[in-house]
């Protein structure tokens, strides 16, 4: 159940599929940018069993959609260092979530949903490395 649930919410889909896209495109060290992407999810969703739900939770995960695709046009430099921070900080949001919808889940469901979204990340990593490789070839002709 937790290697699915990552791919049954649109809004932490399509979260997870603009940070790969971005750390793809524009970061050179990608694995420490999903690995620091998936601390702060795992992060949230230890936030969510301790905690609770919060009133500040889906307001965050609803902004974080429109703020990751705006991130996107970030270039290269100390910008994406922020730009990766702020993605961390929403992506505590989502973690957050998955924490409270899910209570009374156990170990290995939180480690499924951890693999199932850094399989996602990672994948649209390397379609956006692809892309950026693309835009390059085509603006240097």
């Amino acid at each position: 159940p937790g290697l699915m649930h990552p791919l049954t919410g649109n809004d932490h889909l399509i979260a997870l599929m603009l940070a790969g896209l971005f750390i793809g495109r524009q970061v050179s060290a990608g694995w420490v940018a999903i690995s620091g992407l998936m601390l702060a999810l795992g992060l949230g969703t230890v936030g969510a069993l301790l905690l609770g739900a919060q009133a500040w939770m889906e307001a965050a995960i609803v902004f974080s959609l429109p703020l990751f695709l705006a991130l996107q046009w970030v270039k290269h430099g100390s910008s994406v260092n922020i730009a990766l921070v702020i993605m961390s900080l929403f992506m505590v949001a989502h973690g957050w979530a998955h924490g409270v919808e899910l209570a009374g889940m156990n170990f290995s469901f939180i480690f499924g949903l951890l693999v199932m979204s850094t399989t996602v990340v990672c994948m649209f990593s390397v379609i956006g490395t692809a892309i950026e490789s693309r835009l390059t070839v085509v603006s240097d002709a």
